[in-house]
């Protein structure tokens, strides 16, 4: 089945059931995330693809890199694509995730989108602790808590393979977004080259805070 919006187009299966529902939610979210980005539209139409059928999945992940349990949702190829629920319930990683979660994924990778169209330069691989940071805290972040950041800048760079690394960049970017303004943060979303001169800086404050903030 293919539903059209104005800023996306849906691929599912006619049997899932709860497609209405997830709209309604985007369209309700969508836009103060653009704000933020200063998108008054997307570079061009988006495809949420969602797959029910995790075989499938896996082929499609697996153009880009290896796949893994916990993966359930990307935008790899521009789009957002990820697991339905019956097929996210077959992995061990996401066997109970709830509609809501799902729905709040699919914002998560949105906002994903939205730093890709806001960008005017492009490093050669992405900071990823940043997009995660930004992914987190506008996409989903009843998801996750604030922790006290006890990595070290090296293994927070090497975001793939550090243990909790979705709450720790949470808890970046709550203090980003609590001790920077929005002007310099959408700098750093649109020039990288300067977020990666200042990466020392804003990870060595992070830590610092954390120790502090974070159960407030």
């Amino acid at each position: 089945m293919v539903l059209e919006k104005n800023s996306f187009t849906i691929y599912y299966d006619e049997n899932i059931s709860y497609i209405p529902e997830v709209v309604d939610y985007l369209e309700s979210k969508t836009n103060e995330i653009m704000k933020f980005f200063e998108l008054d539209s997307l570079n061009s139409k988006k495809k949420i693809v969602i797959y029910n059928n995790l075989e499938l999945y896996k082929k499609h992940i697996e153009q880009f890199y290896e796949y893994h349990d916990y993966m359930c949702a990307d935008t790899n190829d521009g789009n957002i694509n990820l697991l339905s629920l019956d097929e996210a319930h077959k992995t061990k990683e996401h066997k109970d995730m709830t509609l809501d979660e799902l729905k709040s994924t699919i914002l998560h990778e949105f906002v994903h989108i939205c730093q890709q169209d806001s960008e005017l330069e492009h490093l050669g691989s992405d900071i990823v602790w940043f997009w995660e940071a930004l992914a987190t805290n506008l996409g989903n972040p009843e998801e996750f808590t604030k922790v006290e950041i006890n990595a070290t800048n090296e293994e927070i760079n090497d975001f793939n393979s550090l243990p909790y690394n979705y709450p720790i960049a949470f808890t970046i970017g709550n203090y980003m977004l609590e001790n920077y303004s929005h002007d310099d943060i959408f700098e750093y979303v649109k020039y990288p080259t300067k977020l990666l001169n200042d990466s020392e800086k804003i990870l060595n404050g992070a830590r610092k805070w954390s120790s502090t903030k974070r159960i407030k």
